[in-house]
């Protein structure tokens, strides 16, 4: 008879996590690292990641819109690694912390693959309902009209794209 295997708990390597961040932005980070923290059972840094974490990608796809310059998306998807990076490297284990543990091992990186599509396809729906209710809002009064929202409305006005009027 084989004897029983002790229950290993998968979490993301930090490395993982970089990755899908990049490829991905930051839906499949806040994803990971709220796994990670509930199989480690902390769940305060997991609750904290969920909601700060949804906070700023929301806040970030507003303030996008009233820079009063054009950014570079490499920068915008930089800012998200820079804070991925600072919950790594101080609240989280590293990877041979992961490896020197008996009841851990990592994730298949098939899982983050997979993972890294969802996030990809999640990011971009999240954005593009957070720039239409921002459009939305502008257009009725409830925020500040920028030069970039007025070019896409005339753009939109002059396709004669009826959106929710």
């Amino acid at each position: 008879m084989e004897e029983a295997q002790p229950k290993t708990d998968l979490l993301y390597s930090p490395r993982q996590i970089e990755i899908a961040t990049v490829l991905a932005g930051p839906v499949a980070a806040i994803y990971m690292l709220v796994k990670n923290y509930n199989i480690l059972e902390q769940h305060e840094y997991s609750r904290n990641v969920k909601y700060i974490g949804s906070f700023l990608f929301v806040s970030l796809l507003v303030a996008i819109d009233y820079i009063p310059f054009d950014i570079p998306n490499i920068a915008i998807q930089a800012s998200y690694l820079i804070f991925v990076w600072v919950i790594l490297y101080k609240y989280h284990m590293t990877k041979a912390e992961i490896s020197d543990s008996s009841a851990l091992d990592f994730r298949s990186n098939w899982v983050v693959l997979l993972v890294t599509l969802l996030g990809f396809i999640t990011s971009l729906a999240i954005i593009t309902i957070v720039t239409l209710l921002v459009i939305i809002a502008a257009d009725v009064g409830l925020l500040p009209m920028t030069d970039n929202l007025i070019s896409i409305l005339e753009e939109m006005s002059s396709e004669d794209t009826v959106f929710w009027r």
